[in-house]
């Protein structure tokens, strides 16, 4: 069914679409700022924006010096991004080529009145398990001080006066030494240089991001379902609380969210190993219908192991009767049964 594949993509997607999240908006109609680069990567950063954002320009010179298994390699950088009315464009000046393509996920909060763009805010902010620790002044400016995922950011109105990340034994700093703000920055600043030959990325990211929220919201094929999808009964204090409580084999939570009544959780091992959790209820569909799925009893629960219908990656789902409820798992790295029961057990739904 349409509904319980789009959850489960959506799962691995999660993360990789706010990673993707390229446009800013800024509470400062327009500014300039400058940073100092430190750490494993040394070097400048230039950004210059208008329109709250929606217009930007960020140029990088950086040298990044990395050790590996005794090899010490040095990569060399001049890189240039522009932002303009929903699309971008990247250049490596060293190189001489770039890219070009739509801002995934632009209209987001399109429809949002500030008020709920500020507890979305916050409610992404808490899912991906950060808070806010304090506050600090950067070039005489108040900032918020966020913790989130192993790295600290002091923001003030929006915009990042600095920033620290230390990750995989790499070490990232950028520090503002200067700020303008509300300042004349001329158009042609966002104008992408003509002399790049520039790859258009909008097929590759149709091919990766699908249209998903078109796809959430789209009844007009008649042979698909629209996304209506029935709340779960499961309660989402003990989901969370489950989640919370996971450990296993040297998985970092990510985040926890509630969507609507549909509730998942993202962890990672390492930078490639993935594994994500939702809650639906059984009412968005029979799984035993979908694909090709072996069912049988684990720990007294009903499971059903398998790839399902248009979904190239293995699932485990778990049948809670007594709430009418799916646990659907699905991992990127996990896939044999065994390894997926152990950590249907880790769990312990």
């Amino acid at each position: 069914m349409k509904q319980i594949i789009l959850i489960v993509t959506y799962l691995l997607m999660t993360f990789v679409a706010t990673a993707q999240q390229k446009s800013q908006i800024y509470a400062i109609k327009s500014g300039h700022v400058e940073y100092q680069l430190s750490g494993n990567t040394t070097g400048t950063k230039s950004v210059w924006w208008d329109n709250y954002g929606n217009s930007s320009f960020t140029e990088t010179k950086s040298v990044s010096v990395t050790k590996m298994f005794g090899i010490k390699s040095e990569t060399k950088t001049h890189d240039i991004s522009i932002i303009k009315d929903g699309k971008f464009w990247s250049a490596n000046l060293i190189e001489n080529k770039g890219q070009k393509g739509t801002v995934p996920f632009q209209d987001i909060t399109e429809n949002m009145t500030d008020a709920e763009k500020k507890k979305m805010g916050k409610d992404l902010l808490e899912a991906f398990g950060g808070e806010i620790v304090g506050n600090e002044d950067v070039l005489g400016n108040e900032c918020e001080i966020v913790k989130l995922m192993g790295a600290k950011c002091w923001i003030y109105e929006g915009v990042t006066l600095k920033s620290e990340a230390k990750i995989l034994g790499i070490e990232a700093i950028e520090t503002a030494v200067r700020f303008d703000k509300n300042i004349s920055v001329s158009a042609s600043k966002f104008t992408p240089s003509a002399n790049i030959k520039y790859e258009d990325q909008d097929q590759y990211q149709q091919e990766i991001f699908g249209g998903m929220s078109d796809a959430f919201n789209d009844d007009s094929d008649g042979d698909d379902e629209a996304m209506n999808l029935v709340p779960v009964k499961y309660p989402y204090e003990k989901f969370q609380k489950i989640a919370n409580g996971f450990s296993f084999n040297n998985y970092r939570k990510m985040m926890v969210m509630n969507m609507e009544g549909t509730y998942s959780a993202m962890f990672m091992k390492g930078m490639n190993g993935s594994l994500g959790v939702a809650a639906t209820s059984r009412k968005n569909g029979n799984l035993e219908q979908e694909g090709n799925l072996e069912v049988f009893t684990h720990s007294g629960k009903k499971c059903m192991y398998g790839k399902m219908e248009g979904d190239e990656g293995i699932s485990l789902i778990i049948e809670i009767p007594n709430y009418d409820t799916y646990i659907i798992l699905v991992s990127s790295s996990v896939q044999t049964k065994p390894e997926m029961l152990q950590l249907m057990d880790a769990f312990n739904f």
